[in-house]
């Protein structure tokens, strides 16, 4: 029996990694994202469905629904990412709001989108993340001194309250980017 899979976040690194790991399992696969031009070349070289949603945005995550069937066998929680390239930095007030744009990308993505599907899920939630949640931005920025002692960009039960009736244990999967060592 064919799984329906659904991988936020799924045109690009990580999360396409992960799509078409599962495409090449058989698997009906639908890969959520914000970019449509990228997530639709995504979704044809893999031979998945694509559909635009920002998973931060309540409003197009209730739309997802009306794209998916009534059952989804595993939900990928993948959508997210460093919001701090570009941003402004400075002062207290800039500090709360980039952490807010933070949370909203990695964690608030997961507790809408695992929320809204949840009657419709019947075996998984999995959380995907970035060792550049621990470890910083890459080469792409300066590098930085060593993060201190009891500061965590991941809260170790983040994953576990987006999707309480759900666990979560650590994973690995290598991409092409993460076997250079970005």
């Amino acid at each position: 029996m064919t799984r329906t899979i659904v991988v936020t976040g799924g045109a690009t690194g990580i999360g396409r990694a992960t799509a078409e790991r599962f495409r090449a399992d058989g698997d009906d696969v639908v890969i959520t994202g914000s970019r449509d031009d990228v997530m639709a070349k995504t979704a044809a070289g893999l031979g998945a469905r694509g559909v635009v949603c920002d998973a931060t945005d309540p409003a197009q995550v209730q739309r997802l629904l009306d794209e998916l069937p009534a059952q989804v066998d595993v939900l990928v929680n993948n959508a997210g990412g460093n919001t701090d390239f570009g941003r402004q930095q400075g002062g207290l007030a800039q500090l709360k709001a980039n952490w807010l744009a933070n949370l909203e990308a990695n964690l608030l993505s997961a507790v809408l989108t695992t929320t809204a599907l949840e009657s419709r899920l019947t075996t998984a939630v999995v959380h995907l993340g970035s060792i550049a949640g621990a470890r910083g931005p890459g080469r792409t920025a300066r590098p930085r001194r060593r993060w201190r002692p009891g500061i965590s960009t991941s809260p170790p039960n983040s994953a576990r309250a987006a999707s309480p009736r759900t666990w979560s244990r650590p994973a690995s999967l290598r991409t092409r980017s993460s076997s250079r060592g970005d």
